[in-house]
């Protein structure tokens, strides 16, 4: 019996070990293969920068740092971390009437604990090159470049070919000119009254920080006076946009010239925060003017920077302001007239592609008969001439035009964009996509919400610069086509969002094909289903009685 007994508890434990031993056997497996596979990742990352270091050292000069070794004044890299300084320290040196380039703004005595946890980097402006310009002084590179040119040329031979034998003239994509700018003179008229209201801003925050400093003996009105004028600061701001918005509608302007119209108000509203919330601080420190300015030092004024320093920030090429910022030493104008028949060039080719695709897909929709297998080939019709789009908007926009002001007004860091084309995330390629817009939310939304509206939460703070982007994204593209379609919203902000962290963990390899891929297919999508709405609304006759009427999309309506 007793025997019985310890053979049963004997094959129990036996069972029991064997358990637990295919356990740790599977433990082990799954730690060796993500060991394996986390080491085979690194040395590949390794690698890949010995690969990248080799190349730059005897290809790409250009991006060589300047003293030798890291720093933070290499091309890779536009942010700097904040030494650990006392708070007077700090204080003094975020005052200095000429300020750094790279200056930093006034701490602020709330707590040493806070101050501590809210250290992100900030912004700095270094003298460099685009990427593109320093990667075009490579022989190889400039091949690709000149494969472009060429295929520039067979888009225009392609349109010519097409107006002579087809229309029986040659238009060259004027047409599309001349109906994508009809009332630009209006919208020029537009754009100078808004920048006497802009210029107006300068002169009303100085009058806000001299009253503020004459009431410092009476801390309420003093308050009162500040939070007054905070009131008046925000209506302005939106009297602004929906000013410049509501006379997109009034004017019935063509998409070209509203969009012209909309992202000028729009990086005009970004260039007034930018001031006010850089300056705002270090009125609040209640630093003076040095005595670099006698009569105001005597009587006892606070500081704000020189109009010509607001007047340059007005036109550079940057939303995050500053004092002063690098300069080159002269104007290259041989550069500069390239970038600017670049511009033109892209211009021409996008006239060509909405002739000879957009149009020729879309332009009778609502009156064509519309089955399913039409419209997928309308769809993947449009994937290469969108790709196309997107990527000459890109260099048009970021590279030529950017780099053109940039020539004109000596500004020197020409870091528009970073190597966006080599991510394998989502993350990295919104970070270097737009360099220009990503640093103005960074500093102005992102760390305002990761400091006082979030208290710390990186995520909440991430997701409120989304959701404004593509907002600002929607109201721009809605107003300029006069529509209510937010499938740039839901593609930015739903579906731009989920693919931020679903692809954190991707290989490079994998990662950067279906980054690629994703926003092929996205601008592709994106631009023919914005196209098919507009001719809808333009081909089918509906009518609008009630509110949902304008809710429900017109590519819907029309075929329903």
């Amino acid at each position: 019996m007793n025997e019985g007994t310890q053979q049963r508890r004997g094959a129990a434990e036996l069972t029991e070990l064997s358990f637990v031993r295919e356990k740790l056997l599977k433990f082990q497996s799954k730690m060796l293969e993500d060991f394996e596979k986390r080491l085979s990742c690194m040395v590949e990352d390794v690698l890949q920068d010995l690969r990248q270091r080799e190349l730059r050292a005897h290809e790409f000069r250009n991006f060589e740092i300047p003293n030798g070794g890291v720093s933070h004044n290499s091309v890779w890299h536009n942010r700097m971390s904040k030494p650990k300084v006392s708070n007077t320290a700090a204080s003094d040196a975020s005052d200095i009437p000429n300020g750094h380039a790279n200056g930093a703004k006034p701490a602020h005595h709330q707590g040493q604990k806070r101050a501590e946890r809210r250290q992100l980097p900030d912004k700095v402006f270094v003298a460099r090159e685009s990427y593109l310009t320093a990667l075009l002084q490579v022989e190889h590179m400039r091949t690709i470049y000149h494969i472009f040119y060429i295929i520039l040329v067979m888009f225009l031979l392609n349109v010519i070919f097409y107006d002579y034998f087809v229309k029986g003239r040659i238009d060259l994509g004027l047409g599309t000119f001349r109906c994508g700018l009809k009332r630009l003179h209006w919208v020029f008229g537009v754009w100078l009254l808004e920048h006497v209201f802009v210029l107006s801003l300068y002169y009303a925050f100085q009058g806000w920080a001299v009253v503020r400093h004459k009431l410092k003996q009476h801390s309420a009105l003093q308050r009162f006076w500040s939070h007054s004028c905070l009131i008046m600061y925000i209506s302005s701001q939106v009297v602004f946009c929906f000013v410049s918005t509501s006379l997109c509608l009034k004017f019935g302007l063509p998409f070209v010239s509203a969009c012209i119209l909309l992202l000028e108000s729009t990086r005009l509203l970004m260039k007034m925060h930018a001031f006010v919330r850089y300056n705002a601080p270090r009125v609040l420190a209640g630093k003076e003017k040095t005595d670099d300015d006698q009569d105001a030092a005597s009587a006892g004024r606070p500081f704000v920077p020189p109009v010509r320093s607001y007047v340059y920030f007005l036109f550079a090429p940057t939303l995050i302001y500053r004092d002063s910022y690098p300069r080159t030493s002269h104007i290259r104008w041989k550069f500069a007239l390239n970038r600017l028949l670049e511009v033109v060039a892209v211009a021409f080719l996008y006239a060509f592609i909405h002739e000879r695709h957009i149009h020729e897909h879309f332009g009778e929709y609502g009156r064509e008969e519309m089955g399913p297998s039409n419209l997928i080939l309308k769809l993947f019709g449009m994937m290469l001439p969108s790709a196309v789009i997107f990527l000459c908007g890109f260099y048009m926009i970021l590279h030529s035009w950017l780099n053109f002001t940039s020539e004109l007004l000596r500004f020197g860091d020409r870091m528009f964009y970073k190597d966006w084309w080599t991510s394998h995330t989502y993350d990295a390629y919104y970070r270097n996509w737009n360099v220009v817009v990503h640093d103005w939310l960074y500093e102005y939304v992102y760390k305002d919400m990761y400091m006082h509206v979030f208290k710390g939460s990186k995520v909440a703070a991430s997701l409120s610069v989304f959701m404004i982007s593509a907002l600002v994204h929607e109201q721009v593209l809605g107003f300029a086509l006069q529509m209510f379609f937010p499938v740039m919203f839901i593609f930015f902000g739903v579906v731009g969002v989920a693919l931020v962290y679903m692809m954190r963990s991707a290989p490079k390899v994998l990662g950067n094909m279906f980054l690629w891929f994703s926003l092929i297919l996205g601008n592709g999508m994106l631009i023919s289903l914005y196209a098919m709405e507009y001719y809808a609304k333009k081909n089918c006759d509906l009518s609008n009685e009630t509110w949902t009427d304008h809710l429900v999309p017109a590519v819907w309506r029309c075929y329903n």
